[in-house]
């Protein structure tokens, strides 16, 4: 379940400190506890918003980074620092997806929203 690990984290009291940037080609992904990750932009294909319905106490949403491969190559919540400014990166793309954006911040239910598709 993709937001198992961000309940355990909720459930120990404290959240992890995660950033997300865009430096130069690449998708700079911190967890605030070791594990960081590095998405070449050329290799975006798809990002998912998808959110749960565990409501305003647990991290209900999360930001998936897809290339080519199946599972997220990138992965990180709603309230990372640096997501607001990961956003406006994103909504300057062809291919986003301000309609769907808007609907996944207004869901309470368990949902995947594709808020970009790399145009081919």
């Amino acid at each position: 379940m993709v937001f198992g690990w961000l309940k355990a984290w909720a459930a120990k009291g404290r959240p992890p400190h995660w950033t997300v940037a865009v430096v130069g080609d690449l998708i700079a992904i911190d967890d605030g506890q070791g594990t960081e990750v590095a998405v070449p932009v050329s290799d975006l294909r798809r990002v998912v918003v998808a959110t749960d319905d565990s409501g305003p106490w647990d991290a209900d949403v999360v930001f998936l980074l897809y290339s080519e491969v199946v599972e997220p190559t990138g992965i990180f919540p709603l309230e990372a620092q640096g997501m607001q400014d990961f956003v406006a990166w994103l909504k300057a793309l062809p291919g986003f997806h301000d309609r769907e954006l808007a609907k996944a911040m207004s869901s309470t239910n368990v949902a995947r929203f594709v808020v970009y598709e790399a145009l081919a």
